[in-house]
């Protein structure tokens, strides 16, 4: 079953490339257009960018699909009541919308938002102890809501970010907003100068964000297996391990689109502050991101639409689950 995971890496891998070649051209021309017209003309061509993927992007359609017919499992639903491509058009019309919303926020339009943030007290602890922390995030709803907490309460928050796939997508963003309080650091696995940078930022007492519901190309020496709707998937260790080390505090982070121009933030702390002795961390690092698969898969339940990882998503932790079992 070797075959079948180094398959799994290659077909997971794929969209790295796919998205520098596909999304540059395409939110270049959007930046261009948003600043002379504005959100609102922008919105109309949502629709037939859904319908253009929908038709033509295969691999992702069936993602999509593979996607939502387990999030049916997971309810007890049969999947054979889903319309596929109609599903896959609402999938990938959210994934639009939710794209050019970030637009919004990286422009600096917040007042444009209604923006309910429920567990807000999780949040106001850590800004009133003046300490770091790390908050997790998946490709659930929008991450730059960020934006608007960082705006509110006067913090530097430093979202991690894989950018070798991204890095002149993150460009435009940041020309957006230069004068913005949140700050990308591109993660390259390969080196040391991430962590280096990354260790500046909490030695100053900042925030630091991550999406953790990927397991990115070069970090597959270090990942743990959760259930996730009911499959084992895989999932990064490292944000919850530099937790660990460095005694952060692990608050969840989502905000779900609820309406045009409303969000609602569901902030929850799953880790408190303090370092864990090396013979500890295995076990609480496992322990955390258990808890963080099942409460982002609980929110994939009440917004399927605004899941955003078109890829076979379990397919290479269940091949490892099969090499173990022949073994």
């Amino acid at each position: 079953m070797k075959e079948r995971r180094g398959e799994a890496s290659e077909a997971d891998s794929a969209w790295v490339s796919r998205s520098e070649r596909g999304s540059h051209l395409a939110l270049a021309s959007a930046a261009w257009c948003f600043r002379r017209l504005g959100p609102g003309p922008l919105r109309l061509l949502i629709p037939p960018i859904a319908a253009y993927y929908t038709l033509f992007a295969g691999s992702a359609r069936r993602a999509s699909r593979a996607y939502l017919a387990q999030l049916d499992r997971a309810r007890g639903v049969s999947p054979a009541a889903r319309s596929p491509w109609r599903d896959a058009y609402r999938h990938f019309y959210s994934f639009a919308d939710l794209i050019l919303d970030r637009f919004c926020f990286w422009t600096g339009a917040y007042d444009d938002f209604t923006v309910e943030i429920h567990g807000r007290e999780h949040m106001e602890r850590l800004f009133e102890s003046g300490r770091s922390a790390l908050l997790v995030g998946a490709h659930l709803g929008s991450f730059d809501v960020l934006r608007v907490i960082s705006r509110d309460a006067g913090v530097r928050v430093n979202v991690l970010m894989f950018t070798a796939n991204a890095e002149r997508i993150n460009n435009l963003f940041r020309t957006l907003d230069p004068g913005s309080d949140v700050r990308l650091i591109p993660i390259d696995p390969t080196s040391v100068d991430s962590a280096f940078v990354l260790r500046r930022c909490l030695e100053r007492d900042e925030f630091v964000a991550v999406l953790s519901d990927r397991v990115y190309p070069g970090g597959r020496s270090r990942v743990a297996s959760a259930n996730f709707l009911g499959r084992p998937a895989l999932f990064p260790q490292g944000p919850f391990l530099l937790a660990a080390v460095m005694g952060l505090p692990v608050v969840l982070s989502l905000a779900i689109k609820t309406g045009p121009y409303r969000y609602d933030v569901h902030l929850e702390t799953l880790a408190e502050a303090g370092r864990l002795p090396a013979a500890e961390r295995d076990k609480a690092v496992q322990e955390r991101i258990e808890a963080f698969a099942a409460k982002v898969g609980q929110h994939c339940l009440t917004a399927p639409y605004q899941w955003f990882n078109f890829y076979d998503f379990w397919a290479e932790a269940e091949g490892a689950e099969v090499d173990r079992a022949e073994r």
